[in-house]
């Protein structure tokens, strides 16, 4: 918790930034679906979707949301932002869009493969919609003076949960971009086109979340630990023992090598940061030389995240579950006499 916050605004402030990661998430996850699983024929169209792009360019790697290279040799990019409304803010993702509409390759089964041309698809909040679109088209794009000039303009779609689902809509705007299809039999520039949105319930991609839980972008803390703790450590609980609480030994780099070739990008340092929530939570303490040792058992509260949150926010002055499991342990013991215990004959 910062100094100068209250426990409520922590606990929102967690939660805030927990909830727009998730979003991310679901974002990339509704994506992945659409261009690999949908009941149409974009799946049919696509050599490659990757959810960890990383595509080197002079001196530096670019790394988009999520690419997508065509049968065809096009390609697609996708970037999700929350950007604010002042000049720096907005002149930062526009430097960023040139360089993805600078593009001449994207990954491919075989490394980085030669494209004709990349479509940028910008996903922005439904707060910022109309926003983004004077921002980054009118006063930039549309203005003769201004360097902002993309060789294909952006497609900027606003996003939002509704009624159960998620809604992309491609902004109305005369000079907004559509993404070409070219000749392929079907695209999401078509969808657009005639439908005006895109629209996909969670049921549709939970699989693929749950098989892929992280994206491109850095892991927010409270939304690693939520997973650790629901899933990791949960795992490893079941798997050496039914007594809770439950001790156990956690080494960093093996979670975060088992998370990345399970779920994706993942490093030792999120992890760490993720225990030292934990550890503030009194769920989890270091134990030297690089260890940690974590008390697992099931939390109270439908929200898990909400439960953490609160736990990190204001812990509990009754210790956690690692001094039950210590408690435990010692009551187990029995009483040392002084004396060597003889074995019974009868």
């Amino acid at each position: 918790m910062r100094a100068d916050e209250s426990v409520e605004d922590c606990v929102e402030r967690r939660l805030r930034d927990f909830r727009l990661h998730d979003r991310v998430v679901d974002v990339v996850s509704s994506f992945e679906m659409v261009f690999t699983e949908s009941q149409s024929q974009v799946p049919g169209t696509v050599a490659r979707f990757e959810r960890f792009p990383s595509i080197p360019v002079a001196d530096r790697e670019l790394s988009p949301d999520f690419s997508v290279l065509f049968q065809d040799g096009t390609g697609l990019v996708g970037e999700i932002a929350r950007f604010a409304l002042r000049d720096e803010s907005v002149d930062d993702l526009c430097d960023q869009i040139l360089k993805y509409d600078a593009l001449t390759g994207l990954p491919s089964q075989d490394g980085i493969t030669d494209v004709e041309f990349v479509d940028v698809l910008l996903f922005v909040p439904l707060d910022l919609g109309p926003a983004s679109a004077i921002r980054i088209l009118e006063e930039r794009l549309l203005r003769a003076d201004h360097p902002y000039k993309p060789g294909r303009h952006p497609c900027i779609i606003q996003y939002g949960f509704d009624e159960g689902r998620y809604l992309f809509q491609r902004i109305q705007h005369a000079s907004n971009g559509l993404p070409e299809d070219a000749n392929r039999p079907d695209g999401i520039g078509r969808w657009f086109r005639e439908n005006g949105d895109i629209r996909a319930r969670p049921d549709r991609f939970a699989h693929i979340k749950a098989a892929r839980a992280f994206v491109n972008d850095g892991i927010d803390d409270l939304y690693l630990t939520v997973h650790l703790w629901a899933k990791t450590f949960a795992t490893m609980a079941g798997e050496q023992s039914n007594e809770r609480p439950i001790a156990m030994t956690i080494d960093p780099e093996e979670i975060a090598r088992n998370l990345r070739e399970a779920h994706g990008r993942v490093r030792v340092d999120d992890v760490r940061r993720a225990l030292s929530l934990l550890e503030r939570a009194k769920l989890a303490e270091p134990n030297g030389a690089g260890g940690w040792t974590v008390g697992w058992e099931e939390l109270r509260g439908e929200d898990l995240a909400a439960t953490l949150a609160k736990r990190i926010c204001y812990p509990p002055r009754t210790g956690g579950p690692l001094n039950r499991v210590r408690r435990r342990v010692a009551s187990a013991k029995p009483a040392d006499t002084g004396q060597e215990e003889r074995p019974r004959l009868f």
